[in-house]
């Protein structure tokens, strides 16, 4: 897949797009001495109301592909490039379901899948998937053990759902077995996964598979993610950081979920949203106000961002 393509099916707005914008207005990435900042998506840049989220079992959910971030928001990051900082989307989400309304955000870069895949202006520069023979499995076991999961690429997302139940996201494609599986995602590589609407408990009889080989992490709302060891938000900055040349000094970042912990030991401020787990809010250096109430502007502002 080219950077050049759409990348949310034909509603994404391809990078290309992004950079001309970036161009467009004033060029060149930042001044020499200004911030970086990485900013999270799902109840940091966007609101989400997880408690209602977590009574979702089997109802499809439009929370991944119908988000847009509010004016505020959208002001905030035109005033930080306008100081010559940098701004970069640091999400779970694989490129696959950036949605084109955080590209309108007109970021300098994206650390995708949870670190697993990290672009700067037009360049990748880092790119992980996970092993074939470990993928193969992984979907071995789940089935086995009839629990659904959406495996994550950063070309396709497949719902594997061998409880039988449809699909639940927008744009992706569904399998019910091993081999509809492997027939369905030919040769896409996949990066992590994901579950929705299932407790630890419930996740029982694959958790400690699951927890020898990925890490596992709570993203509220009934979500778990599940991201190759080493493989994390916070390595993902540091790829970016050392292609821009550029240290932990005025290094920001802003998060909510227990995946973006790792971006505390990246940068040099960690900044937890009002709506954060407990255990986030614990390890920041910050917390501003909820994503309900535009936090990520409260906290800029805070540090004199804009």
């Amino acid at each position: 897949m080219s950077l050049n393509e759409p990348l949310h099916d034909t509603r994404a707005l391809p990078l290309q797009w992004c950079l001309e914008q970036r161009r467009r207005n004033g060029g060149a990435m930042g001044r020499r001495d200004g911030a970086v900042a990485f900013f999270d998506v799902d109840g940091t840049l966007v609101w989400h109301d997880y408690e209602k989220l977590s009574r979702v079992k089997t109802e499809k959910i439009d929370a991944v592909t119908q988000i847009r971030p509010t004016e505020a928001v959208f002001e905030a990051f035109r005033r930080m490039r306008a100081a010559g900082h940098l701004t970069f989307i640091c999400t779970g989400r694989p490129k696959s379901f950036i949605v084109p309304s955080l590209y309108e955000l007109n970021p300098d870069g994206f650390v995708a899948a949870a670190g697993a895949h990290v672009i700067v202006g037009d360049t990748v520069v880092r790119d992980v998937s996970i092993p074939e023979d470990l993928l193969r499995e992984t979907v071995e076991r789940f089935v086995a053990a009839g629990v659904d999961l959406t495996i994550e690429g950063r070309a396709q997302n497949v719902e594997l759902r061998p409880s039988g139940a449809p699909a639940r996201f927008e744009g992706s494609a569904v399998a019910h077995s091993v081999a509809e599986f492997f027939e369905v995602a030919g040769d896409n590589p996949f990066s992590k996964f994901c579950t929705n609407g299932l407790t630890l408990a419930e996740l029982g009889p694959v958790l400690p598979f699951c927890e020898e080989h990925y890490t596992v992490a709570d993203l509220q709302g009934g979500a778990f993610e599940f991201s190759l060891k080493g493989v994390n938000k916070g390595t993902g900055i540091e790829a970016a950081l050392a292609y821009l040349g550029h240290g932990r000094e005025r290094t920001f970042a802003f998060g909510d979920s227990e995946n973006d912990l790792p971006m505390r030991d990246a940068v040099e401020t960690f900044v937890a949203m009002g709506n954060a787990l407990p255990r986030v809010k614990e390890c920041a250096d910050y917390v501003t106000d909820s994503a309900s109430r535009d936090g990520v502007v409260t906290g800029l502002e805070h540090f004199g961002l804009i």
